[in-house]
């Protein structure tokens, strides 16, 4: 996705945040709605125009969400689409391979994230709440590395780290 704007904010914690608008993606729209319908047919379940706007909404938003952010933005977009109809297509689109649990957040909630993004490991800020993505390809050796030693034949794997803010001591 492109970048069209960004501007500095803070977060509670007193760390700066960039803020992106974004703008749609109707090519990567395309493929996923095309990618939803073939899963939707393969395993018997009717398409329908919900469905799809919550899977638009999820990748126009991008970022992480959890179920009950994702219901509040539904909503507020598309007020004749219940809290039910969101979290029954929470699933579908995880089983599609358009959404993927990411993590739990510091207050024990599941957050999702866009299944195509490249692998990237998190830090959740216990201050604010805020998920930062990070990848270190030293960190990912040492984890084959280990994997390997041991004997394993590694799947996936998660790296979420659980971290307070340097920026909260530094405005006290």
């Amino acid at each position: 996705m492109s970048k069209s704007s960004s501007s500095t904010r803070f977060l509670p914690c007193g760390r700066p945040k960039i803020f992106e608008s974004r703008q749609p993606n109707q090519e990567l729209l395309e493929v996923w709605q095309t990618q939803l319908k073939s899963y939707l047919i393969a395993q018997g379940l009717k398409y329908t125009h919900q469905r799809w706007k919550i899977a638009e909404l999820i990748l126009l938003t991008g970022g992480h969400l959890d179920a009950q952010g994702l219901v509040e933005q539904v909503k507020k977009k598309h007020s004749g689409i219940g809290a039910a109809t969101v979290y029954r297509s929470i699933k579908v689109l995880c089983d599609a391979s358009i959404l993927k649990e990411s993590l739990t957040d510091a207050n024990g909630r599941v957050v999702y994230e866009l299944y195509d993004q490249a692998h990237h490991d998190h830090i959740v800020c216990l201050d604010c709440d805020e998920i930062f993505e990070f990848h270190d390809e030293k960190i990912e050796l040492q984890q084959s590395a280990v994997v390997q030693q041991l004997d394993f034949k590694e799947v996936r794997h998660r790296h979420v780290v659980y971290a307070h803010c340097s920026f909260r001591d530094a405005s006290r």
